[in-house]
């Protein structure tokens, strides 16, 4: 008896999962196919350092800093996890963020506030008048929620509410992320192999005076490798992944992270996606529970390349396993 019921529960988590799965891979072929200008191009960058210095092929990617890069991740964050990022964007643009996720394993939650903004900037007429100054401003606050399908499998959803100003006009607008990750129970070409699927921004419209614009829609799949052959004091991370956002090409990114002990891990990265400025680096140290990471991205000549770095604390649990 207590075998069938077994068997029910097993069956009931595989309809779950083929449900989930389907319904996010139909969304994602029909973002893929849809092209159209976007608004709040703040929500393509991405603000932290692991994930831009890997090419951003975190979609399958378990411990990339979960939410950001896919929100099923957040099952595999160790107890709390709580990072200030910094971004210095081109033309004196600044990108700020901060995170809190926290995981039992089975369940997780987390919360992200990130925001956008410039210095002052001159305002003129149509004849070139000087008209004063104003400020150009994006901002989010998410709230994700992820659960361990399976041993193997995850889901995981963000919620964002967003707000843009310019000058003296303002929008307002609601997103979605979906994401799935899945972990090969089994060691294949000597290593762990890992996959993910997952979508970003899926929302409403926002604009200003009548004009309404969507949202840079964006999908990811791909797939991730963790060799065993290595010594024990080296680990490695190879991450390929093809991405679409609704107002550009699809292309390849690529990643790669070699650490040292588990303290020291340098990392290079590879985005397809980009017309001009495709390659990435960084690198991270971490101590006891702390840990600092850095990425440099290039954005072509004509906008140059930009700095990026945060700062993480590891803590317990905030909440026991179920």
């Amino acid at each position: 008896m207590g075998g069938g019921i077994v068997r029910r529960m097993d069956g009931r988590v595989e309809g779950m999962m083929r449900l989930v799965g389907f319904g996010l891979l139909v969304l994602l072929l029909a973002a893929g196919a849809w092209s159209a200008p976007t608004c709040m191009q703040f929500l393509r960058i991405s603000t932290l350092p692991r994930v831009s210095a890997m090419g951003e092929a975190a979609a399958a990617v378990r411990d990339a800093t979960w939410a950001e890069a896919n929100p099923a991740h957040l099952t595999s964050v160790d107890g709390t996890l709580i990072t200030f990022s910094h971004t210095a964007w081109f033309e004196d643009i600044s990108l700020e963020s901060m995170t809190i996720g926290t995981s039992s394993g089975k369940q997780a939650f987390g919360i992200s506030v990130v925001g956008l903004h410039t210095d002052p900037l001159d305002e003129y007429d149509a004849v070139g008048k000087y008209l004063g100054s104003f400020r150009y401003f994006d901002f989010f606050v998410s709230g994700s929620y992820a659960r361990a399908l399976t041993s193997s499998l995850s889901v995981g959803i963000t919620g964002k509410t967003l707000y843009e100003k310019i000058g003296w006009d303002a929008a307002t607008g609601l997103a979605l992320d979906l994401g799935l990750g899945y972990t090969v129970p089994m060691r294949l070409a000597g290593g762990g192999f890992s996959a993910g699927l997952v979508m970003r921004n899926l929302g409403t419209e926002m604009g200003y005076h009548d004009e309404e614009f969507p949202l840079p829609l964006t999908w990811q799949g791909g797939v991730g490798y963790e060799p065993m052959w290595l010594p024990p004091y080296l680990q490695a991370t190879v991450a390929l992944a093809y991405e679409k956002t609704r107002d550009r090409d699809g292309g390849i990114l690529a990643g790669l992270e070699v650490g040292l002990s588990d303290i020291v891990a340098v990392r290079l990265g590879h985005r397809g996606t980009y017309d001009n400025g495709d390659l990435t680096f960084g690198m991270g140290l971490a101590l006891a529970s702390t840990s600092v990471d850095y990425a440099y991205v290039d954005l072509g000549e004509k906008l140059g390349g930009t700095h990026r770095v945060s700062l993480g604390f590891r803590i317990g649990e905030i909440f026991p396993s179920p």
